[in-house]
């Protein structure tokens, strides 16, 4: 049943007149070639918020996945929903928002499961070749989540829905600009009982099938930020954002003897985050730009006996507790040498705290310091040729370890790494530009990659190494007709002291190791084609083959070799969308051992109504024709799903 409060909202939202959703600007990371072209963007994959709106991507995680070369991937004994870019995962391609690193410190990840869309703008994917001003860690490339800026002097939308499962959701966002003044408030809220599974699943003795089994979700989101542009090139912007969150972890339901059964909840998942955000003009074409922030990550879980959830006397049963959190700031300057020539450098300060302990146990706390400088230039040599040199260089110091096991403080570590890239851009024609890239990249292993005994299914291996990568990307983009944009790129990447979860290194434990090298060879080709007002088309596609060169009994997880996703807008009415799409994911291996999640493909349907005062009804069904398959080999993603939602612009 849709919340009374929408209809309150629909009341008053007919009253007032739609605006466009803006991007904070203050929250991008580009490089320019000139004052016009960013290139750095012309390379990020762009991710718009009426494309997110357009096939109901509610959550950050299936929003990435319109991105080609980009695969979501669920780690199943967690219950977290993260995504591979070219095969990299979000330990190595790390995600901020409005610049602004959000990972979780202690591992690396974050579970874009736990971040709604509403308060979103637009999604920037740099992959490989990404801006040496991000900072470190930027292995595989970088996600920036861009939040929403007003234009007007009251601006939002309100949008309500209900889905299959006794799901609900709903999100307020509201932007007021006076002068020289904004602010922009944003609310969401989603719930879920629990998703239904293909008629086609085979029940079993952990899975009977129907609704998934502990497979509850509930996710608060608020953010807020109050800017000051006192002229055109000078911003001061504060923000805050609080999520609160919780989950269900559906059991293992495959048929791999290796895998153990976990009877888990996480009855918390909360984050919340104070930034800083300026840019002032320092001088003529000379600016100096600061991000400051304090980041907290409180986090529990619950390990049960059994599937009734409420008893916890077995020995593999406890309740666990972290409380992290991340206290960081960047410097950034960039001057105009001459007509040509930018010139931009980045200092970056992240120090991590990581705390935890098992109820009636010990606290234990770990520490890193990360340092990073980045320098960047772009020279435009002619009308037509440009290049961009950028180079960083990064440190992590070990400040505070503990051997969990023992109690025993370790002694501390640094590692550190040179990242140099190089990119050339030739437009053949004002419609038609070709690039070539080549960039290393670095990522330094997690505290948890380090220490962690993995609930004793593990063994820690301090000594790992950073992992190193070398890419190369050849790419054209261009507009073949007024109406046919095309993009292709061809890329690979050689990675060395690639760390990677290695099975049974002792019976029954694993360990990540650096297991050596590997490649990733692929290509990503996609169009967007709109002859007229009434016919959309777009086109991605992505091939990915990843080698083990080391080892190549040790497989490489959470990658499908071929992805594919389409979908189509025809508005046969200026009133009416029939939106279409279809998503193909070849076989991926989950373990390094060699179980698999077979090839799938799957087709949705939404239709939207238009209404006057800028109201807009959808309905629609996900996995229309009910296909049972999995991202992970044992947890079965959701069958046959129907939605309603009602949206309004102010």
């Amino acid at each position: 049943m849709l919340p009374r409060a929408c209809f309150l909202f629909l009341f008053v939202g007919s009253f007032l007149n739609a605006a466009e959703t803006k991007p904070f600007s203050l929250g991008a990371i580009v490089v320019t070639a000139d004052r016009q072209q960013p290139l750095v963007d012309a390379l990020a994959d762009t991710i718009s918020v009426e494309t997110m709106r357009n096939l109901e991507r509610t959550d950050l995680a299936e929003a990435l996945r319109l991105s080609p070369g980009v695969t979501m991937s669920q780690t199943g004994p967690r219950n977290e929903t993260g995504v591979n870019v070219r095969g990299f995962d979000l330990r190595q391609v790390p995600v901020f928002i409005d610049g602004i690193p959000v990972y979780v410190p202690y591992d690396g990840y974050v579970d874009l499961r736990r971040f709604t869309t509403a308060d979103v703008a637009q999604i920037r994917v740099s992959k490989g070749f990404s801006s040496a001003l991000y900072g470190a860690n930027t292995l595989g490339g970088a996600i920036n989540i861009v939040s929403r800026k007003p234009e007007r002097p009251v601006e939002g939308d309100l949008l309500t829905g209900w889905f299959q499962e006794g799901g609900y959701q709903a999100a307020l966002n509201v932007g007021f600009r006076q002068g020289p003044w904004y602010a922009q408030l944003s609310g969401s809220f989603l719930d879920a009982d629990s998703y239904p599974l293909s008629d086609d699943f085979t029940s079993n003795s952990r899975e009977n099938g129907g609704s998934r089994d502990n497979a509850y979700r509930e996710d608060w989101r608020f953010s807020a930020k109050v800017g000051y542009t006192p002229n055109d090139t000078d911003e001061y912007a504060l923000g805050y954002s609080l999520q609160r969150g919780e989950k269900g972890n559906p059991v293992y339901a495959g048929d791999d003897p290796l895998q153990s059964v976990r009877f888990w909840q996480w009855p918390r998942w909360d984050k919340q985050t104070v930034y800083l955000i300026t840019q002032t003009e320092i001088a003529k074409d000379t600016y100096l730009k600061t991000r400051w922030y304090w980041d907290q990550f409180k986090n529990t879980l619950f390990a049960y006996d059994d599937a009734h959830y409420d008893s916890q006397k077995a020995g593999r049963s406890f309740q666990s507790f972290y409380d992290d959190w991340t206290v960081g700031g960047s410097l950034e300057i960039g001057t105009q040498l001459g007509a040509n020539n930018t010139l931009k450098a980045a200092v970056h300060g992240k120090f991590d705290r990581h705390k935890e302990h098992n109820d009636g146990a010990d606290f234990y706390t770990f520490e890193d310091m990360t340092w990073s400088l980045g320098l960047e230039d772009t020279h435009e040599f002619t009308d037509r040729f440009s290049a961009v040199a950028g180079l960083s260089y990064d440190r992590r110091s070990v400040e505070e370890a503990v051997d969990t096991n023992t109690g025993v403080a370790l002694g501390g570590e640094a590692f550190a790494s040179w990242n140099p890239q190089m990119g050339f851009f030739y437009d053949l024609t004002e419609a038609h530009r070709l690039h070539l890239t080549v960039a290393r990249k670095s990522r330094f292993p997690t505290i948890k990659d380090r220490y962690s005994y993995r609930l004793g299914q593990a063994i820690p291996n301090s000594d790992l190494e950073p992992e190193t990568a070398v890419h190369y990307e050849l790419g054209y983009e261009g507009v073949l007709h007024d109406s046919l944009t095309v993009r292709a790129n061809v890329f690979a990447a050689e990675i060395e002291d690639t760390i990677q979860r290695v099975d049974n290194v002792q019976p029954g434990r694993f360990q990540l190791q650096n297991v050596g090298e590997s490649r990733h060879i692929g290509a990503e080709f996609g169009w967007d084609w709109k002859p007229n007002e009434v016919f959309q088309w777009t086109v991605n596609y992505a091939y990915l083959d990843r080698q083990n060169l080391s080892q190549p009994n040790v497989r490489l997880i959470d990658t499908p070799r071929h992805s594919f996703f389409t979908y189509a807008e025809i508005r046969p009415l200026n009133w009416l969308s029939v939106i279409p799409s279809v998503e193909y994911n070849g076989s991926r291996y989950s373990t390094s051992y060699g179980s698999e999640a077979g090839a799938w493909a799957i087709a949705n349907l939404k239709v939207a109504v238009r209404l006057p005062h800028e109201i807009t009804l959808s309905a629609g069904v996900n996995n229309v024709f009910d296909r049972n398959y999995a991202l992970t080999e044992g947890y079965p993603e959701a069958g046959r799903v129907f939605f309603v939602n009602m949206k309004v612009e102010f």
